[in-house]
């Protein structure tokens, strides 16, 4: 029999690439027992970084949480693209790079604050009731449709001809792969999301979770409750 979870509060894992936010929460139902759980922002197989967790009472808190600032590290691999806008995808395009490693810095700029971005295809924004990415696997005409994003900082941590790593603070809502292709569009380029780690939610830290690989070798129910965080 599941052992039965009945503490409330939050519980911060640090995701792996490889498993979907799904994925997470499925292997924690077939280990344990929940009245409820859920989680806070949904990160791809590619992302890594931090996964709040609410187990029990907590979920009620999930959509406040969710409005939180995010903050991530992103890579940024120019001169090719994929279907996905990530290194899940397949490469649908390749040119020469033809930008230098200092126009990066100015074009930057025009990203910080309050702008339209477009949904990309593979993403779970719905259209007539089906998610974008159902409508895209089956090479299907989607509408092109945008959303207010508002980013508040971006500092680069390192840059070189093909690859440049950002730290970038955002609002719910915004879509860091579909980033990585606007801004090397904006610099006459092409290019995709060749590592996402989300860093933060709101007050949670990276650096307060546990690693998803250690959750699954807790040797007792215990050892779960003293990891959770009060709501």
């Amino acid at each position: 029999m599941k052992e039965k979870i009945s503490s409330n509060g939050w519980l911060l894992i640090d995701k792996p690439e490889g498993i979907e936010s799904f994925g997470v929460i499925r292997k924690l139902k077939f280990r344990y027992s929940f009245h409820k759980i859920g989680f806070a922002g949904t990160l791809d197989p590619l992302a890594s970084g931090l996964l709040l967790i609410g187990i029990n009472k907590a979920t009620k808190k999930i959509p406040n949480v969710h409005n939180e600032k995010k903050s991530y590290i992103v890579e940024i691999r120019f001169g090719a693209t994929t279907n996905t806008l990530d290194s899940e995808g397949r490469f649908s395009k390749m040119k020469p790079i033809s930008h230098s490693i200092s126009e990066r810095t100015h074009y930057l700029k025009n990203f910080i604050g309050t702008y339209q971005q477009k949904i990309p295809n593979f993403s779970a924004h719905k259209s007539k009731g089906k998610n974008f990415y159902e409508l895209a696997r089956r090479n299907e005409i989607i509408e092109e449709r945008y959303k207010e994003v508002s980013v508040s900082s971006l500092k680069i941590l390192y840059s070189n001809n093909t690859h440049m790593g950002l730290e970038l603070n955002c609002q719910t809502g915004f879509y860091v792969r579909a980033f990585a292709q606007d801004l090397a569009i904006s610099l006459g380029d092409i290019g995709y999301a060749s590592m996402i780690k989300r860093l933060k939610i709101g007050a949670f830290t990276l650096n307060q979770a546990i690693p998803y690989e250690k959750i699954l070798d807790f040797s007792s129910i215990n050892d779960l409750h003293s990891h959770l965080i009060a709501i």
